[in-house]
């Protein structure tokens, strides 16, 4: 099957559609939230604002993809020979596993052990590890770090964390399973060592 390009007039329509958006979600922003801030609140977003932008960004990506449904996503996600055992965190060690094309959670987790579910104490771990985004187990590239941690309500949910460049700072997420669309090939997915993949 041949799958023919975007044309550049539907590319012109898209990027009108995204740029309206920006406009509508900053008027919505500033009426519903912004505004009724206090100063400390206020300082707040503007000293996160690298935050802001790569969750705005990221939204905008993965509502494209959604509403797209043409987006491919391929088997075979998980590349299971870039792996890396460490034993930063407490009490037990992680498998790492580079994620070899895009994916959702629910993709993911069907090829990953029964036990692969982390604790947000070793998470902290891994993180208090690479200090100012040092080099370590977790990816300060840009790629997000996936975890998967039960709730207090026995849901599961995925733990994003990503190392912020400009603003030399850890992100850290919390995200209902497939709702952010799906995670980007090059991510890194961590789970218990003792997890055998």
């Amino acid at each position: 099957m041949t799958i023919e390009s975007i044309t550049s007039g539907q590319e012109k329509q898209i990027a009108r559609f995204l740029e309206d958006a920006a406009i509508s979600a900053t008027k919505l922003g500033l009426a519903q939230v912004v505004l009724r801030l206090d100063k400390d609140s206020a300082q707040c977003i503007i000293t996160r604002g690298d935050e802001l932008k790569v969750a705005i960004e990221q939204a905008t990506i993965n509502a494209l993809k959604q509403l797209s449904s043409r987006y491919l996503v391929l088997e075979d996600r998980l590349d299971l020979r870039a792996r890396q055992i460490v034993s930063s965190a407490p009490e037990r060690s992680y498998v790492a596993s580079l994620l070899k094309a895009n994916a959702y959670d629910r993709d993911i987790r069907k090829e990953l052990p029964e036990n692969h579910l982390s604790r947000l104490e070793d998470i902290a771990a891994l993180i208090e590890a690479q200090p100012d985004g040092k080099s370590g187990i977790l990816f300060t590239n840009g790629y997000t770090n996936i975890f998967y941690v039960e709730g207090k309500d026995g849901e599961v949910f995925a733990v994003p964390v990503y190392w912020l460049s400009d603003g030399r700072t850890w992100s850290v997420g919390d995200w209902e399973l497939d709702a952010g669309g799906d995670w980007r090939a090059g991510s890194l997915v961590l789970c218990p060592g003792n997890a055998v993949l």
